[in-house]
């Protein structure tokens, strides 16, 4: 009996779904190649073969004939008529399709633009989209892609900051940073991209690995006045 109810709970069981690739006619992957940053989406049609069928070889056995004398009749001559014959177009159906789009990229900003002041916080943030959609028609199967960010924040003297906020310019200061000592820093960004696709009603991952984007910029920082110094 405890054998007999594990196989119905079994078989009642959901079966693991694998990664929705593929429908029954178009076959769709999306993928992101790290090295040009590019998100790379391909479709192929399904059982698409271009190598013909075979055609089946009849065989005929001819039949003894005796040909019947025909009578000699005048025959007139006729008038053959030649129509100009004028080719159809040939709509060609395309087996595969492909795409490659750049994910967007814009700069990291930070204030005070010019001079920094030691033990005032600095504000930083970038113009680079929070999001990236983009939703195409390939072999007559809807695509919709989703990526969101992640930032990876480096001020330059040994702190870094992991979020999801791109931060904003003044007075929205959600990414701020404090330099207890004047110098110049190489504060740096690191975006990276991941998300998910969407077609045939199902929803997959983007395979290929995240796309890593970083941007750069200087922070000069110097020691506020006082009025105990000449």
């Amino acid at each position: 009996m405890p054998l007999l109810i594990a196989l119905l709970l079994l078989f009642s069981a959901n079966p693991a779904v694998a990664a929705p690739n593929c429908n029954t006619k178009v076959c769709v992957k999306v993928y992101t190649d790290p090295k040009t940053g590019k998100l790379i989406i391909t479709a192929n049609r399904n059982g698409s073969s271009t190598t013909p069928k075979p055609i089946p070889t009849r065989t005929w056995k001819p039949r003894p004939y005796t040909p019947k004398p025909k009578p000699t009749v005048a025959v007139k001559p006729t008038v053959i008529v030649t129509k100009k014959y004028t080719p159809k177009p040939v709509v060609k159906l395309s087996l595969s399709d492909q795409l490659a789009q750049l994910i967007p990229i814009e700069d990291i900003f930070h204030q005070p633009a010019l001079s920094a002041l030691v033990q005032v916080p600095v504000n930083f943030w970038t113009t680079t989209p929070p999001t990236f959609k983009t939703s195409v028609v390939m072999l007559g199967v809807p695509i919709t892609v989703y990526l969101s960010p992640t930032y990876l924040w480096d001020f330059g003297d040994g702190t870094k900051l992991s979020t999801t906020s791109r931060g904003a310019a003044f007075p929205n200061q959600s990414i701020t940073h404090i330099y207890t000592r004047a110098g110049s820093y190489a504060a740096s960004l690191q975006i990276t991209w991941s998300g998910t696709w969407q077609a045939s009603g199902a929803t997959s991952a983007v395979s290929g690995g995240a796309i890593v984007q970083n941007l750069y910029s200087q922070v000069k920082v110097v020691t506020a006045p006082s009025k105990y110094l000449n």
